[in-house]
């Protein structure tokens, strides 16, 4: 393995997939090796695909129904050969995507679990306690013991889950799997997934949730019709996917603004935001702070209540204070909202909308996004 391979899970380089579509076949035909047999036109699944990640690093990769994304994760994971380009994978892959493909309908969870861990490489000769903490996970009871074939869906991906999380890997492939089950074993899925990423794990997960995207992942990528049409941070990637309508801003808007604001934790923050009502009636402002934090997603540190702005049309300046800022030394999104009384909402300037306003705060390092301002005092004797 090369120097750079060392930082680098995964590299695809200019990667194209191609399918012909079979037409009727004609047994005669296929056994006589006749030219052709049963070939239709061939459909470009994907082209130009170049995607690198880095060691311990989650991409995701958002797209709607078709677009190619469970296409390109079969290629990642030697399910599919490409037409063309070239995949590299420095590690070995846990595959968490065919759910319900558990192979022999009559092998038993148990067995299908010994299997699928011998398969990927597990020496141990005792593998109970190994199979004892599957069958806790997917929560499937004595059905753990009886035949495939007996599961539901839910039921058979609970266990694909379980077994291919069972060890850590190197490198996961994941696709729309986090969505399986209720919410109490969603939230199970979530958290041994953010434990193995913790543990240094890389991957791709393919999805069109954007939710789960901003969770796991700092990079993402958005493909359209075999293509990646961006590649970038994760929340501009979601702004490129959802392509939400820009606020009209036709009652009441925002007047010039800079782009960032820069600020020192636990000195005061002073922010004037011009505003301009163009429609009588009241309107309302209200600003909040934001976070990403990989694993979790989006966080609100601050929130603030609307506040009236006026009723008159004309401009207006709000000014916002807040002192001893708690937010600790980081980058964070600074989101702006007007709302009219009686005509809906105005202008609003939002990281989902891509126009969001950055904050930089700058001081002493710390592991939490916020300073509490607790004081400790000694209480004289004789006071309870």
């Amino acid at each position: 393995m090369d120097a750079v391979a060392n930082d680098i899970a995964l590299r695809c380089t200019s990667v194209a997939k191609s399918f012909s579509v079979q037409r009727e076949l004609r047994v005669w035909r296929i056994l006589l090796g006749a030219d052709g047999a049963g070939r239709g036109p061939v459909i470009e699944a994907l082209r130009d695909i170049t995607l690198e990640v880095a060691r311990g690093k989650i991409v995701g990769i958002l797209g709607r129904n078709g677009a190619g994304k469970s296409t390109l994760l079969r290629l990642l994971g030697q399910v599919y050969e490409p037409t063309r380009g070239r995949i590299e994978v420095f590690g070995i892959v846990a595959g968490l995507f065919e759910l319900g493909g558990m192979g022999n309908p009559n092998l038993t969870g148990r067995d299908y679990a010994v299997r699928y861990l011998r398969l990927m490489g597990v020496q141990t000769v005792d593998l109970t306690g190994v199979l004892d903490d599957i069958a806790d996970f997917s929560e499937l009871g004595e059905a753990f013991d009886q035949r495939i074939r007996s599961y539901s869906s839910g039921m058979a991906a609970r266990l694909y889950f379980a077994v291919a999380t069972a060890y850590q890997h190197e490198i996961y492939l994941i696709d729309e799997l986090l969505s399986v089950g209720d919410e109490h074993f969603q939230a199970k899925c979530w958290r041994r997934m953010r434990e193995r990423l913790l543990n240094g794990a890389s991957g791709v997960l393919v999805t069109h949730d954007w939710t789960a995207i901003v969770k796991l992942c700092e990079t993402a990528c958005v493909i359209e019709d075999g293509t990646f049409s961006f590649v970038g941070p994760s929340d501009k990637a979601v702004v490129s996917y959802l392509k939400l309508p820009m606020p009209s801003a036709s009652v009441a808007r925002f007047g010039m603004l800079p782009e960032a604001f820069s600020a020192q934790t636990g000195e005061t923050l002073r922010i004037e935001l011009p505003v301009e009502i163009l429609e009588p009636g009241a309107v309302y402002c209200a600003i909040s702070i934001e976070t990403l934090h990989i694993g979790i997603g989006w966080e609100i540190v601050i929130l603030s209540d609307y506040v009236r702005v006026g009723e008159l049309s004309g401009a207006y300046r709000v000014s916002l204070e807040i002192p001893a800022l708690p937010l600790v030394p980081g980058n964070y999104s600074l989101n702006l909202f007007l709302n009219h009384a009686k005509l809906g909402g105005g202008d609003c300037r939002s990281w989902t909308y891509g126009n969001g306003l950055r904050l930089t705060v700058d001081g002493n390092v710390a592991q939490t996004a916020v300073r509490l301002p607790f004081v400790a005092r000694r209480i004289p004797k004789g006071i309870a």
